[in-house]
């Protein structure tokens, strides 16, 4: 079972997301992933913090949508650039709710663990990916 704090204080009104479709998110990753007892923090952020963590931790001095933190034995930090996503968002064609719900199920992949850095790693984390959104969008 995965259990999560959402911090949505930067996000105005109709902006935040829905805790029902966090905990929705939260037990269709939780089935795939066989959790026990996880513990995460997600926060929004703004492209100046998200910029600013991904040169700090990965070397990389720019804007990105989600990075993960695993912190403790079982216990992790997602953060989300809400104006990166809602910019992906318009690109894909899609709105912001379906593109934070998959920068959600992408973070908490990458606290399991996932990864795609390398091709093999790529697609074992993308299929898994792939697996979860279905799921979420076939029982709206």
């Amino acid at each position: 079972m995965i259990r999560a704090e959402l911090n949505q204080a930067l996000l105005k009104g109709g902006e935040r997301f829905p805790q029902v479709a966090l905990e929705k998110i939260l037990r269709v990753v939780g089935r795939f992933v066989k959790a026990k007892n996880y513990e995460a923090s997600i926060a929004f952020v703004n492209n100046k913090t998200i910029r600013f963590a991904n040169r700090v931790y990965r070397g990389k001095d720019s804007v990105t949508d989600v990075l993960s933190f695993s912190l403790e034995k079982n216990s992790g930090e997602i953060l989300i650039s809400y104006s990166q996503a809602k910019k992906q968002a318009k690109e894909a064609g899609r709105g912001a709710r379906d593109e934070i719900s998959f920068l959600i199920v992408h973070g908490l992949l990458h606290l399991f663990e996932y990864d795609h850095q390398t091709s093999k790693d790529a697609k074992k984390m993308f299929s898994l990916q792939t697996k979860i959104l279905n799921q979420l969008y076939d029982k709206r």
